[in-house]
């Protein structure tokens, strides 16, 4: 199934036109089943049946029987709680109205709502279902579902998003699919940079694996109502390659061209010159570069967002295999020149004395580098050097690492570590800097990710620039918030009988922003060994609940890829530790969840007017 093909003119997603209608059914085609006497079903009032897998209602009018589907095209509602009127059938929740006979909708641009035959045998009813009647109610659903992820996104509506969502999925749509057309929406319809709609989507797909399947909708409805919170309904003004010919630029002179105009913070520029090598086919590795060459140009860019968007971007085109890659790929340019270079801040003016020199040698310390035997690195005990309160030495520590022949790698492993340290030991005091500790274990995980990808002299420049933001945030750890001892227990002694029961006791602990509680159990979980499994589907599914912030997923990200890479008890730990903390931190609205609950509640067709509460 194709959502959209993302090469086609953008013009595509301002397509408003009426769904097709749907094909006559012949008599041959049809399969009549009984369904109640005649006299069940009253004047005006709507029956419900479930037939086969078809959700129907049925209403006697005016000596006839007329039977449609149950569900509204609108928003799901039953319409056997509607009513009729003059012939036509009223939907009470939002009162779109359609031809009782025909099904058709009154509203211009409304869907149709299927109708079904009716036989009147000896005073006994029988509707008639198509052979076909189950594919072709999937495929309503896969057409309506893309007509009402298109008006979500454009109308801000998370329930219409969700609805289309679990539309679209059970319908057999691909995440993939998804995914892609909400990046290349996100990236086509607004003049901003990336956003966290887009890279919400991204950790979407790149974390599916980790997220319990139940709570896979309610991933992409978070990932796509953030994507509509921040687009409008104006297209992003469109920009091309550059016209081919013979005589077409050498890398060497568009990579200088690149940084220029990225210096100059000239955007359409830069576009061009990024859109002209997607255009020539140029390997991934070649984009990677110019891209990432840029965001480090400048100290610590945009807080470190600048290039972890540029490896959420890559990531989210990888995983929808490039497609539509045109428009995704502009979006990144308004961060590398619009967001803020910390050697124009007053902050960073101490460091820049300091940085500027390293920097001048970067080549020479790659050469060294790349020449100089590969050496392992304590990771752990160089953590505690990324802790120190001075960057100076951290700085030239750093140097001689690299010199010396340690992995990029290696040392971005250990600035990641340094900052889920950060995150740990940050006391709910500093409740107003979350992000901060946040920003700089995302970025530290973005650049041992960029390392992965395009690996070079310029890209060494985010470790030093990375070094200095961590010291500056050694004041969100003081006070030192407490970490939890090896064999710490509830007050209490709080005693559980399965892993299960220790999980929800977690959930119920997030309820409340019980955060040393929390933590101390996952702690727990851990020392005794349980199965990571069910703990990371907890943690997801206790973010996912509410409507949660960029920030949380990119915590979420960094805690479960570098538990994976580590075999270090205590890293893993602590990595675990601070996801659990920043989670279970914030409070904020479950609009989010309740609207996709209600989604996929309608989509197994049953009734919102039903209650789920004890009377």
């Amino acid at each position: 199934m194709t959502l959209r093909t993302p090469d086609s003119a953008p013009a595509d997603f301002d397509n408003d036109q009426a769904p097709p209608p749907a094909p006559s059914t012949t008599a041959e085609d049809m399969v009549f089943h009984e369904l109640c006497p005649t006299a069940d079903v009253e004047e005006g009032v709507g029956k419900p049946f479930s037939i086969d897998g078809n959700h129907l209602a049925v209403y006697r009018y005016e000596d006839g029987f007329y039977a449609c589907d149950n569900r509204c095209p609108h928003m799901g509602y039953p319409l056997s709680e509607g009513s009729v009127r003059d012939g036509v059938l009223i939907c009470h929740w939002h009162h779109w109205e359609f031809d009782l006979k025909t099904g058709g909708c009154f509203l211009t641009n409304g869907d149709d709502v299927a109708s079904f035959p009716i036989d009147v045998r000896d005073d006994v009813l029988f509707v008639g279902i198509p052979k076909g009647a189950k594919s072709a109610a999937r495929q309503r659903l896969v057409d309506r579902g893309k007509r009402a992820l298109e008006q979500g996104l454009k109308d801000r509506s998370t329930f219409l998003i969700a609805k289309a969502v679990t539309a679209l999925r059970e319908s057999g749509a691909t995440p993939q699919e998804i995914i892609q057309h909400g990046l290349f929406y996100g990236a086509h319809k607004t003049s901003d940079g990336w956003s966290s709609g887009v890279a919400i989507l991204t950790l979407c797909g790149n974390l599916w694996d980790d997220i319990d399947p139940a709570d896979h909708n309610l991933f992409l409805v978070h990932g796509l109502t953030q994507i509509a919170n921040r687009t409008s309904g104006s297209s992003r003004r469109q920009r091309f390659p550059f016209p081919r010919t013979s005589a077409d630029p050498d890398l060497v002179t568009l990579k200088r061209w690149f940084r220029r105009y990225i210096d100059l913070r000239d955007r359409g520029a830069a576009e061009r010159i990024l859109l002209t090598l997607h255009d020539r086919g140029e390997p991934v590795s070649v984009l990677s570069d110019f891209v990432f060459t840029a965001a480090t140009d400048f100290y610590f860019t945009g807080d470190g967002h600048a290039l972890d968007f540029a490896n959420k971007m890559f990531e989210g085109l990888d995983y929808v295999g490039w497609e539509g890659a045109h428009e995704i790929l502009r979006p990144i340019i308004v961060d590398l020149v619009s967001r803020t270079r910390h050697e124009e801040t007053s902050r960073w003016q101490d460091a820049v004395p300091v940085l500027a020199p390293v920097l001048d040698r970067i080549e020479e310390i790659w050469d060294a580098n790349q020449a100089a035997p590969e050496e392992t690195l304590d990771v752990s005990a160089f953590t505690k050097i990324m802790l120190g309160d001075d960057f100076e030495p951290i700085v030239e520590q750093i140097e001689q690492k690299l010199r010396a022949g340690v992995s990029p790698l290696a040392l971005c492993r250990a600035m990641t570590y340094a900052g889920a340290v950060r995150t740990v030991r940050f006391h709910l005091k500093n409740e107003g800097d979350w992000h901060d500790v946040a920003n700089i274990y995302s970025y530290a995980h973005g650049l041992y990710r960029a390392f992965q990808r395009a690996p070079s002299a310029q890209l060494l420049r985010g470790l030093f620039h990375g070094a200095v933001f961590t010291t500056y945030m050694r004041w969100l750890n003081m006070p030192s918030a407490r970490v939890p001892r090896e064999g710490q227990r509830l007050l209490g002694e709080e005693s559980f009988d399965s892993p299960k029961q220790m999980l929800d006791r977690l959930q119920e602990f997030a309820d409340f922003q019980k955060v040393a509680e929390a933590e101390i159990l996952v702690n727990q979980y851990l020392e005794e060994g349980h199965d990571i499994a069910p703990l990371r589907h907890t943690l997801a599914h206790i973010m996912l609940r509410e409507d949660a912030e960029l920030h949380m997923f990119q915590i979420l990200e960094a805690a479960f890829r570098h538990y994976e890479l580590s075999s270090d008890p205590e890293e893993k730990r602590i990595h675990m530790l601070a996801a659990t903390r920043y989670i279970t931190a914030q409070k904020v609205m479950k609009n989010i969840l309740w609207s996709t609950e209600n989604a996929e509640r309608l989509q197994r067709g049953e009734l919102l007017s039903d209650r789920d509460d004890d009377d």
